[in-house]
């Protein structure tokens, strides 16, 4: 009765993760974030359903079926993640083909259903005994097991270093501050959860890849330790992407909504310049979005829609842009020799050495150090 609850559960689990997945990679916003979201909710859903299956259909019936067919794809699990932080908190990242690299290990997940189908042709075509293929049915038994490892290793590093990479934004996110501290905030509980689920997978994985207590974790427990928490997952996930989805979409309808006349568009832009040129705000270490509105007399989403729309950048970038550009002039003036690179950032408007050493090379492709010593020498 328990075992029957609990495949209830992952077999649920699974039908929402196919039907969110569904709506995410068809969503109206159209971005790359959501589709690669949903290719990792579809896998995961996938994988459980293999299990639902194996659990509550006789072998006989599902055996060549699952041999066949890649239901468990787990190592492109990692590269999605980091794809996705990269294309949510970026829009103008771009899908390169060498990217594709990082999917290349999918080859461990794919190589039992090869052998199995090489194993079923040359048994159809009577060039394989039956004996041979139980021989090689304990191979691929055995190669399923500690295959687990590196699938559990290329998730935790994936996920290690996405969330090291959180720290970092780009510079030229576009979007508010505001929505980016958002972004940010949720895709940290995003991974949270993703390393919670690498906790639970690892106490099972310990005693799994040891012959010995394989069989006494299987014939007490089974695979219910990993699925349930990843059927939880699911219907977290599901639910999760597709709310924040469809805020993103109001969002930017709002934001569409908004309709200034081109003499209106050009007198804020000059505002924002003026500000920027004349007045110089970008000096001010704590400059934020609301300073700013409140120093030209406008408000956030006229503000935020113009940066965006007409300037291309967000408001980061915009203030971020004006602070390079007087570094750049400061660090070759004659007269600043005696200042160091650090003593300029903070002179310029950066409140910390890190996040000026990453804007500066994102800016100009160059460390500090090494655009200070180029333009020096060809002077």
């Amino acid at each position: 009765m328990l075992f029957d609850f609990l495949n209830t559960i992952i077999l649920l689990g699974s039908l929402q993760g196919f039907i969110f997945s569904f709506l995410l990679f068809f969503n109206p916003l159209g971005r790359i974030a959501e589709r690669l979201l949903a290719t990792l909710l579809f896998l995961l859903s996938f994988a459980s359903l293999n299990i639902y299956l194996s659990e509550t259909l006789p072998h006989s019936q599902v055996g060549v079926f699952l041999s066949l067919v890649p239901t468990i794809l787990i190592m492109p699990f990692g590269p999605l993640i980091y794809f996705y932080k990269c294309f949510i908190l970026d829009p103008s990242y771009s899908w390169k083909h060498k990217y594709w690299l990082h999917f290349l290990p999918v080859i461990i997940d794919i190589l039992p259903v090869i052998i199995g189908w090489i194993l079923t042709i040359g048994f159809i075509l009577k060039a394989f005994t039956q004996n041979y293929l139980l021989e090689w049915g304990i191979f691929i038994d055995q190669y399923n097991s500690y295959s687990d490892i590196p699938r559990w290793l290329s998730l935790s590093i994936y996920l290690v270093v996405t969330k090291k990479s959180l720290s970092q934004p780009p510079a030229d996110y576009k979007g508010d501050g505001h929505l980016q501290r958002s972004e940010q905030f949720r895709l940290n509980q995003f991974l949270n959860v993703f390393l919670i689920f690498q906790l639970v997978w690892l106490a099972f994985l310990m005693p799994y890849i040891i012959p010995s207590s394989r069989f006494i974790v299987l014939n007490n427990l089974g695979y219910y330790p990993i699925y349930i928490p990843m059927a939880i997952l699911i219907y977290w996930l599901g639910i999760k992407g597709y709310l924040h989805t469809r805020l993103q979409a109001k969002h930017g309808t709002e934001s569409r909504s908004i309709r200034l006349t081109e003499k209106e568009s050009e007198k804020l832009i000059a505002a924002l310049k003026k500000a920027m040129e004349v007045d110089k705000l970008y000096l001010e270490p704590n400059l934020t979005l609301g300073k700013l509105v409140k120093h030209i007399d406008s408000d956030q989403r006229t503000v935020s829609h113009v940066l965006n729309q007409y300037l291309s950048r967000s408001f980061n970038a915009f203030v971020n842009y004006y602070r390079i550009e007087e570094v750049k002039h400061k660090m070759i003036a004659p007269g600043n020799k005696h200042l160091t690179l650090s003593g300029i950032a903070f002179e310029c408007g950066f409140n910390s050495q890190s996040t000026f050493q990453r804007v500066f090379k994102q800016f100009t492709k160059l460390s500090p150090k090494e655009y200070r010593s180029r333009r020096i020498a060809t002077k």
